[in-house]
């Protein structure tokens, strides 16, 4: 059976977790199927305490693995929920990828670029060569800029 459970990744005084599938024999520290995202209980941020691959858990929890007791109060504190019989395990996300270019691009024109490279790697993930080609112009682009007025 596979569990969805916290792996114990911190030192003495600093706990650190990482949320992974697992096979329930193996030990608490063991190998893992697939790591599906961390707790970090001394982090005074909100945003960074729980980290979570909400589509990886929905996945799981759909083939019927089971979470501990610790990692269901997480799931249940975030709202992740197994997903209904037929329902896919994947979320929308159409409703994230048009906020994070929006906000971007409006600031500065020198930002515009970048934002436009990320929806095209967003929007066409079947060619892998297509992100990396863009990405290393614009690296290479900044640094020409300040070279040609001096």
């Amino acid at each position: 059976m596979v569990r969805l459970r916290m792996k114990s990744m911190g030192r003495r005084h600093r706990p650190f977790f990482r949320i992974c599938a697992t096979d329930s024999r193996t030990p608490r520290d063991g190998r893992s199927i697939e790591e599906l995202g961390h707790y970090d209980p001394m982090s005074s941020n909100p945003e960074t305490q729980t980290v979570l691959n909400v589509d990886r858990i929905r996945y799981w929890l759909g083939v019927g693995a089971q979470p501990s007791e610790k990692v269901q109060a997480l799931l249940r504190k975030h709202g992740v929920k197994k997903p209904a019989p037929g329902e896919p395990w994947q979320l929308p996300k159409t409703e994230a990828a048009p906020s994070a270019p929006a906000a971007p691009s409006a600031p500065a024109a020198s930002t515009a670029p970048v934002a436009s490279t990320a929806p095209v790697a967003s929007t066409a993930p079947a060619a892998s060569a297509e992100p990396v080609a863009p990405d290393a112009p614009d690296v290479a682009q900044p640094e020409p800029e300040p070279q040609q007025p001096s």
